[in-house]
């Protein structure tokens, strides 16, 4: 979709580690969606302003990738 940022990410998703959640964050919203252990690990985003794209690593912690245009 042209108003959508596709998100895939590759990393373990055990049960032991995996990614909990992603969130797009703009200026006045977070679109966020947990992950679950065995999972897919590709998701849709609306664009909406979106600055960063959070990640949380249950054994790494916090990562975040700025959206370039």
């Amino acid at each position: 979709m042209e108003d959508e940022y596709y998100v895939q990410i590759e990393h373990d998703m055990t049960k032991q580690h995996y990614i909990s959640f992603i969130a797009a964050v703009s200026a006045d919203r977070i679109q966020m969606v947990k992950l679950y252990p065995q999972a897919m690990q590709r998701r849709d985003f609306k664009m909406n302003g979106v600055k960063k794209i959070y990640l949380y690593c249950n054994r790494s912690g916090l990562f975040y990738l700025d959206v370039v245009k």
